[in-house]
């Protein structure tokens, strides 16, 4: 196995980074926006492809960590898209949902908006190469530390960032949103892992 590991999102492979990405990120995703179709629609156009790391395994796209820095993140869709997919009623309840999981980053701060392995390489080491090529290009950026949130169901993931140096530092309820939008967890736990 021979990964290839980029700091950019290259053309061809966005469609199938979506697919990989949304596919990962269904349980904040999908309540928001519903059907995977119109959602594709929507977030295509916030799609920022130099605000992500991927991994390539013979030219297939395996794995994309999305990121968020002050200067913008990996997926912003534009609230006139929003509006134009699902009209300005359904628009607004979902430009809503977004911003709850939207994470206001400080100057010196990385903050990880998602990531997603394709299941032929989990368990194979991609996610943590993914986030070592991270750590490096964040200290290379004068970036101190590395931040992510774990939703209150996802104990696996809480274990492996625990395993690679993440501490929790807040917990957030999402009550009542998480019942508004049906959300399948009640709170999100922010992790961070000073870098210097």
């Amino acid at each position: 196995m021979n990964l290839q590991y980029l700091a950019s999102l290259p053309p061809e492979y966005k469609k199938a980074a979506l697919t990989l990405y949304t596919e990962a990120l269904r349980d904040k995703l999908q309540p928001i926006l519903g059907d995977s179709k119109r959602a594709a629609k929507v977030l295509m156009h916030g799609m920022a492809a130099n605000r992500c790391l991927v991994a390539i395994d013979k030219q297939k796209l395996v794995g994309v960590l999305g990121i968020q820095t002050v200067a913008g993140g990996f997926l912003n869709p534009p609230i006139r898209s929003i509006i134009r997919e699902y009209g300005w009623a359904g628009g607004l309840y979902r430009f809503a949902g977004l911003s709850l999981l939207h994470h206001e980053t400080a100057e010196d701060e990385c903050y990880i908006d998602g990531i997603a392995v394709d299941e032929s390489m989990r368990g194979k080491g991609t996610g943590t190469q993914l986030l070592d090529y991270l750590e490096t290009a964040s200290k290379n950026h004068g970036i101190r530390r590395i931040t992510l949130e774990v939703t209150s169901t996802n104990h696996r993931a809480k274990t492996l960032y625990n395993r690679l140096g993440f501490v929790e530092s807040k917990q957030t309820s999402l009550w009542p949103f998480d019942d508004l939008y049906g959300f399948p967890f009640s709170s999100v736990t922010v992790m961070e892992k000073q870098l210097y």
